[in-house]
C-alpha cells in the first residue's frame, strides 16, 4: 500500500533539496526507527541487500584465499563471498526446515574460515542458538541473511540480531517493498561503523580507512521506508494468514511436508513444503499434471538446483586469473563443487512446493481450494 503518506515525506524531501543520505535527515531517521523495531543497537541503510551482505563479508575480514561457509538454497550468500574474492563453502540443510543443518557446520570450518552466512530460507528462521554458539567458539562472525525473514523471530527473538550483522532486502517483492534497498543491523559498534563506510564510499573521509564501496541509500527510498515500516509487521500478519489457508489445504496429507520449526515463528516470504509423493506410489510429474489441470498456482522445484549448480560456480566465472574460486592466494580444497556435495538439498530442491504469498487474499483462498482438489484427488 502507497498512498498520500508517502507522498507527504517525499514532499519533504524534494523540498529539503537533499536527495543524497550524505547531507539528508530521512536516512538516518529510517535507519534509526528500523534498529528500534527490530531491538538492535544500530542499523546501516544501504541501496541493496546483496550490497549488505557484500559489506558483511568485508568487515567479517574475508578476502583472498579465505572461506565464508554459505547454504545450497540461495545462491545470494555465495555470490557475496565471490564479490569479495573469498571462497564459498556450502553446508547441506535440513531436509524439513530447508535451512543450513547446524550439525554439518563445524566438518567444514578450516584455518581459512572467516564467516558464516545463514539464510533463513522462505521465512523459517535457522537454528540461530546452535550456530551462532558453533561461530563463538571457533571466532567466527556469523551473518544472518533475513531477506525471506522480516519480523520472523526466533525462540521469541527477531532473526538479525543473533548473529553480528543481519542483512534486509527492501526489493519489491519482499515483505517490505521500497523498490530496492537494503537494512544491515548490528550491536557491534565496530561492525556498524566499518558497515557505514560502504553505505557513504566514497569520500575523502572514507578512503582514509581503505578500499570501500558506494552503496548508500537516497533520501527518498528513505522517506518511503519510514512508512512502510509502519505496515510492515500487518504485512506480515497477512502472509501467515495466507499460508495457514495452504496449511489447511493440505492437512493430513502424508506425502506433503510442511516447512516447520517448533521453535521458529515462520513469516512466509513463500509458503514452502516439500513432495515426497513417490514413498505413496505418485510421480512429481503425475502431481504436476493434477495441478495443471485445475489451475493450481504452485512452482515445483524453485530452480532445479542447488547454488554450486548454478553457471556462476559451476563454470568458475568470476574476475578472471582464476579469481575468485581458483584464486592463486587460496590453498584449501573447498573450492571445489562435485555431484553430491550436498546431498540433502540436490534431492530436496527439485521437489520444493512454493507458492509466493504477496497478493490478494482472494487469489489465495482460490488457489488453496484447488490444491486441496488436487490432493483429495490422490
Amino acid at each position: 500500500v502507497f498512498d498520500e503518506r508517502e507522498v507527504e515525506l517525499l514532499r519533504e524531501v524534494f523540498a529539503s533539496g537533499t536527495l543524497s543520505s550524505l547531507n539528508g535527515r530521512f536516512t538516518s531517521r529510517f535507519e534509526r526507527a528500523f534498529a528500534d523495531a527490530l531491538g538492535a543497537r544500530f542499523a546501516v541503510a544501504m541501496n541493496s541487500a546483496m550490497s549488505v551482505l557484500h559489506s558483511s563479508v568485508m568487515a567479517a575480514g574475508a578476502g583472498a584465499g579465505d572461506e565464508v561457509i554459505c547454504d545450497p538454497v540461495c545462491v545470494f550468500g555465495a555470490v557475496a563471498i565471490m564479490y569479495n574474492n573469498a571462497v564459498p563453502v556450502f553446508v547441506d540443510i535440513d531436509p524439513v526446515t530447508m535451512n543450513m543443518d547446524p550439525d554439518l557446520i563445524e566438518d567444514r570450518i578450516t584455518e581459512r574460515t572467516k564467516a558464516i552466512i545463514v539464510t533463513h530460507v522462505w521465512g523459517l528462521p535457522a537454528k540461530m542458538d546452535r550456530i551462532v554458539d558453533l561461530a563463538r567458539r571457533h571466532g567466527l562472525t556469523v551473518i544472518e541473511d533475513c531477506a525471506h525473514a522480516l519480523f520472523a523471530k526466533y525462540k521469541g527473538r527477531y532473526v538479525g540480531t543473533w548473529g553480528d550483522v543481519g542483512s534486509f532486502s527492501f526489493q519489491m517483492s519482499k515483505q517490505m517493498g521500497l523498490g530496492d534497498g537494503g537494512m544491515a543491523v548490528t550491536d557491534d559498534e565496530e561492525m556498524a561503523r566499518k558497515l557505514a563506510l560502504n553505505a557513504g564510499a566514497p569520500t575523502f573521509h572514507s578512503v582514509a580507512y581503505g578500499l570501500h564501496w558506494n552503496y548508500r541509500m537516497t533520501e527518498q527510498t528513505a522517506a518511503i521506508g519510514l512508512v512502510q515500516l509502519e505496515r510492515a509487521k500487518g504485512y506480515v500478519e497477512e502472509l501467515k494468514e495466507i499460508a495457514s489457508l495452504y496449511d489447511e489445504a493440505v492437512r493430513g496429507c502424508p506425502w506433503i511436508v510442511l516447512q516447520r520449526d517448533e521453535d521458529a515463528e515462520h513469516t512466509y516470504h513463500f509458503w514452502a513444503a516439500t513432495f515426497r509423493g513417490e514413498e505413496f506410489g505418485i510421480s512429481l510429474e503425475e502431481f504436476r499434471r493434477a495441478l495443471e489441470e485445475v489451475g493450481c498456482s504452485l512452482s515445483i522445484g524453485y530452480t532445479g538446483m542447488p547454488a554450486y549448480k548454478h553457471p556462476l560456480i559451476s563454470e568458475r566465472m568470476g574476475y578472471g586469473r582464476g579469481c575468485p574460486l581458483d584464486c592463486p592466494h587460496y590453498k584449501g580444497s573447498h573450492n571445489r563443487y562435485p555431484d553430491g556435495l550436498c546431498p540433502v538439498a540436490e534431492d530436496l530442491i527439485p521437489r520444493m512446493l512454493l507458492v509466493y504469498t504477496f497478493s490478494p487474499k482472494e487469489f489465495h483462498l482460490k488457489n488453496a481450494e484447488k490444491l486441496n482438489e488436487v490432493v483429495r484427488r490422490f
